[in-house]
């Protein structure tokens, strides 16, 4: 057999553990399911990430871009996956805020999959999946989002200076996604968001009017110890 071969044969065995694994993983998405359970289907997907991770260095040892795009899409489905459970698991240990990272993780995860290869666009139908659980899960609450000039970025897959190569912004190469690494950057405004580009930047408190720190996510007093600096004021009726 030839070096492809083989390699074509490890792909083919892998496609099998990594869609048993995302299934026995996705019917335990469920508030109802047991902890432990999923525990244990969340742990078996570190192998398979793994395997994935190893044959793209394969794949791209040997120069096949195509593979090396798709094995990245199996490693960011797999990740997202992963999010999900470590999600559920976060809500069952009253981490909310864990709960909620692990959710945007898996979101990001799950469009990077789709931006790495089309073997991963039938997820439109996942995303839309966890943008249902951010609807029906966690309450409304405010975003920030900063505004300023980039005075020094490059591309991450070449390390040009930003914009002048030929690399785009969120385009696979060769097993990676290309994207921009802000190295100086001069902050010129803050603002309450919808819509935020970064979800993880929100709102995790506010002042109530008598003066106690809240949770956004469960309302209740966070212990002064506790208290991060950068609380929201609020009215009493967020």
């Amino acid at each position: 057999m030839t070096v492809i071969d083989i390699f074509i044969q490890d792909v083919n065995e892998f496609q099998g553990e990594f869609n048993n694994a995302i299934h026995a993983g996705q019917r335990l998405c469920f508030i109802t399911r047991g902890k432990e359970l999923q525990i244990e289907a969340r742990d078996a997907l570190a192998p398979i990430k793994t395997k994935a991770e190893q044959l793209k260095e394969r794949a791209i040892a040997h120069e096949y871009e195509d593979a090396a795009n798709a094995l990245l899409s199996f490693e960011k489905m797999t990740a997202s996956l992963t999010h999900e459970l470590d999600m559920w698991i976060a809500i069952k240990e009253d981490k909310y805020a864990q709960a909620w990272d692990f959710l945007v993780n898996a979101q990001m995860a799950a469009i990077d999959a789709m931006r790495a290869h089309s073997i991963a666009d039938h997820l439109e139908g996942y995303s839309a999946h966890l943008s249902a659980l951010e609807r029906h899960i966690f309450p409304d609450h405010g975003f920030l989002s900063i505004g300023g000039i980039v005075q020094k970025s490059e591309c991450s897959i070449c390390g040009q200076e930003h914009g002048t190569c030929d690399h785009l912004v969120g385009k696979p190469y060769m097993g990676k996604l290309c994207y921009e690494i802000i190295s100086e950057f001069e902050l010129e405004e803050m603002s309450f968001v919808k819509v935020p580009g970064n979800k993880h930047c929100r709102v995790i408190n506010f002042t109530d009017n008598d003066g106690h720190m809240i949770d956004t996510f469960t309302l209740r007093v966070v212990p002064e110890e506790s208290s991060p600096r950068n609380d929201v004021p609020g009215n009493g009726n967020d």
